[in-house]
């Protein structure tokens, strides 16, 4: 298995508890989903690495389903992310409805 670094704390703690339930070992590499360092999730298939399980953003796995490197149709979405901001006690409230009022 391997994952980028925003699953890493999770799995540290859900892969030991998989163990005791179903008597598998879990071996766990960590690399980044894009750029092109020896470690990065890219670089390890491209050396033809192979991985039971990837764990990374989607634009990220959605490529490497595009390029042939993972299998089609495997893909599980796991969690859903969202992003917040907040704003001064006060403050007037920004209009973040376009990106350009972003």
């Amino acid at each position: 298995m391997i994952t980028s670094g925003a699953f890493a704390e999770a799995l540290k703690v859900l892969v030991p508890e998989y163990e005791k339930q179903s008597l598998n070992t879990v071996m766990i590499s960590y690399g980044s989903s894009m750029g092109a360092a020896s470690d990065s999730i890219p670089s390890r298939l491209a050396r033809g690495e192979k991985f039971d399980v990837l764990i990374l953003a989607v634009p990220a796995l959605d490529g490497f389903i595009k390029s042939g490197a993972v299998q089609p149709g495997t893909r599980v979405d796991l969690v859903a992310s969202v992003m917040g901001a907040v704003v001064k006690s006060g403050a007037p409230k920004p209009d973040i409805s376009t990106m350009s009022g972003l």
